[in-house]
Formats: structure tokens, sequence, C-alpha cells
């Protein structure tokens, strides 16, 4: 089982969008949440942030982490800024890859739930190695090796975060290394089709696997997405 609120993992998402509205329209209608229900619905911070599901990582100093982002070879796109709660930033990893850092009260108490967060993925396009240190350092990951082949390399970090490379990066990552966020669902392709009727696109649906049944999807204004069955019993 997932533990929740602890420090160097995932504890808050939120889907930055151009329209707020339409995004809060289309989250609302497809998984039946308010919009404070289980991750936040915001503007851009500038025009030229990507429509995009944003993680943000737990710490208990943000100012210290901070500083080990800079040193270790990542960036920070703001000062630590109040939020309800607590503090958080902006940063971006080694590969480029954006996320938040948040201090204070974990928010997501709706994890392996249907509808809620049951799995966090890294998908690195570039600097595999620099970038898994680079988290392993800032936020004490203990990387597990569960796939190491020509066709991927796959780790996972305390039964949350999945970490994945490979030579044939899928076509749907945009070619760019991201955080992605998956969702639990009854049914996968029921769910896709319901989300492709609100506006969505389908990228890849992918069913009977060991750990569940997956679709890949990007809401109307381009931020991507997974919902997932999981199989209860590999849980």
């Amino acid at each position: 089982m997932v533990t929740l609120h602890k420090k160097g993992l995932p504890a808050w998402v939120e889907v930055a969008a151009d329209d707020t509205r339409a995004a809060i329209k289309f989250y609302t209608e497809l998984f039946g949440w308010t919009s404070q229900s289980i991750g936040g619905l915001s503007g851009k911070m500038n025009p030229y942030q990507p429509t995009q599901w944003l993680t943000y990582i737990e710490t208990d100093r943000i100012e210290q982490t901070i500083e080990d982002v800079k040193a270790h070879g990542g960036q920070i796109y703001m000062p630590a800024t109040e939020m309800p709660g607590g503090l958080f930033t902006v940063a971006s990893d080694p590969a480029g890859t954006p996320f938040g850092i948040v201090e204070g009260t974990g928010m997501n108490d709706a994890l392996n739930e249907v509808g809620g967060i049951c799995w966090y993925e890294l998908e690195i396009n570039k600097a595999f190695d620099e970038t898994v240190e680079f988290y392993t350092r800032v936020f004490g990951w203990e990387p597990h090796k569960e796939v190491e082949s020509p066709e991927m390399t796959y780790l996972t970090v305390d039964q949350m975060i999945g970490v994945f490379t490979g030579p044939d990066f899928p076509s749907y990552f945009n070619n760019q290394s991201q955080w992605s966020v998956t969702f639990d669902v009854e049914d996968v392709e029921a769910f896709a089709k319901k989300a492709e009727g609100l506006g969505a696109k389908i990228e890849a649906v992918t069913q009977n696997t060991p750990y569940g049944d997956f679709a890949m999807l990007r809401d109307p204004q381009g931020a991507f997405f997974v919902v997932m069955k999981p199989n209860r019993s590999t849980k």
C-alpha cells in the first residue's frame, strides 16, 4: 500500500491549463470530482508553460531542497511561495522534467481508491542515470530495478513511483521527459470512450497486462494523463 505524506514522495498534483474553466468542466464531468477533490486546477504561471499535470514532491525544508536541486543539476523557476497549508515552488530535473516541491501537509488522501491516484511515473528520454541520481540525492529515493533490457529500463520507488526509459520512447510522450499521473478506474475502455466524447484524445490502450488495463489520454487542452484498472492481486 502507498504511504501517504512521506517526505521525498509525491504529495499533490495539479493541471495547469490555458482555459481553467474548461479544464474544470472536463475533469468534473469525466471523474465526477469537485474542482478541489483530488488535484488542483490552475491557470498557467506563464504563457510558455506547457499544459500538463504537474506532480509535487513533499519536503519538510523547502529552502534547503531548493539549494539541493540547484546543487545537483536541477533548476528552480520561482521562489518558495505561500499556499494554503504550506509553501511551494516549481523546478526541473537534469532531464528538463518539470515538477513541483511542496512543504506542508500532503493533500492527496484519495490514493488507491477508484477515481483517485494509484501511480506516478517519471518518463525520462535523456540523462537517465544523472536524473535518477538527482532524485536519490535531493529526495532520498531508493530505486528498485524491476526491468533492465535493450528495450527498456524500469525502476520503482516506494511502491508509488515508476521510472522509465528506453530507446523507443513512446511518441505520445511528445519526445519529452515528463511526470505522469495515473488514476484508478473500474472500466478502462468505457472510461476512455467517455473521455473521448468529452474532447480528449486516446493515445493508447493496453489491456491484460500483469498489472492491469491502461489507457493513455490527453485532455482537450493537451495535458497527458493515464487511467488504469489495477490488477488488485498485484497491489
